[in-house]
């Protein structure tokens, strides 16, 4: 015999209120696990908050962006960017522990746990975001290069013969942009910044290419032997916050922040690290509406 639903019946469907009669016991003895897998993991910026204190991945030797000075302290644009996370958390700027990494070691950094999240002069490339996890960027830099004075180089373009030696870095990326635009010249890689202009000041090398944000900074402490070329090496690049794959709730804060410097509350100190290191002006903030 077919039995015939009730209107309060039907209510009761229509409200949910008897759905679980229909679910079988095999599946209402799975549902803690499923709820279990379904919770979202736990986020490294909570354990950042009870622990305190931040824990950043950074270069030692890579001026303008995070070096040491002449008094043994860490300092840079990307240091002083660091110190302003750590106010938004801690209202405290010292709150920061930095761990010192290498081009190659800033990956491991992060990935391993060692580290919070990375801010050491690093771009935007297609390959490490198949690695790492981007904010949006928190510097704007084209590639370009640098010369040593008297030497008659004019533009970039004069580079590209076979007497001159370019100092380079000793990564990937920089290796194939020399291959690009200087296929004659010859070049020489240098796993730091300074030991890179070192070899432009000693005359090991005729120019360096690199960041425009580091060539503008030594251009300023050398003026008198150092000078830039107009134009830069291909598209503008982004320099970024990189961190571990998978955070999103670490990576949405992080990237809130980048945006508060750049575009917000925080603009006014953001354009006074950026004025202080570049001895240039902050591009102007852009607001989400115009």
């Amino acid at each position: 015999m077919t039995e015939v639903m009730t209107t309060g019946r039907r209510a009761l469907f229509a409200r949910g209120m008897v759905a679980p009669l229909l679910l079988s016991p095999a599946l209402l003895a799975s549902a803690p696990n499923l709820a279990r897998a379904q919770a979202p993991a736990k986020s490294r910026l909570a354990d950042i908050v009870a622990r305190g204190k931040l824990i950043v991945a950074t270069y030692s030797s890579a001026p303008p962006f995070c070096f040491t000075d002449d008094k043994g302290q860490l300092v840079g644009f990307d240091i002083d960017i660091a110190k302003l996370i750590a106010v938004g958390l801690f209202n405290d700027p010292n709150k920061i522990e930095f761990n010192i990494v290498t081009g190659e070691t800033r990956w491991a950094a992060v990935e391993s746990g060692l580290a919070d999240f990375g801010i050491a002069s690093t771009t935007i490339f297609a390959d490490r975001l198949l690695r790492v996890s981007f904010t949006q960027p928190y510097l704007d830099v084209g590639f370009s290069a640098l010369v040593k004075k008297g030497l008659g180089i004019k533009t970039i373009e004069d580079l590209n013969q076979s007497k001159y030696n370019i100092s380079i870095l000793n990564s990937p990326s920089a290796v194939a942009r020399a291959k690009r635009f200087f296929p004659n010249a010859q070049t020489t890689a240098f796993d730091t910044i300074s030991a890179l202009f070192l070899a432009v000041r000693s005359g090991r090398a005729q120019a360096a290419t690199i960041d425009s944000g580091v060539i503008d900074y030594y251009v300023a402490q050398y003026k008198d032997e150092l000078e830039a070329l107009p134009g830069y090496l291909g598209a503008v690049v982004n320099n970024a916050i990189y961190l571990k794959q998978g955070d999103f709730t670490l990576w949405n804060y992080l990237d809130g922040m980048v945006n508060e410097m750049r575009h917000g509350s925080l603009y006014e100190q953001y354009s006074d690290a950026y004025k202080k290191w570049f001895g240039k002006d902050a591009p102007p903030s852009k607001p989400y509406l115009k």
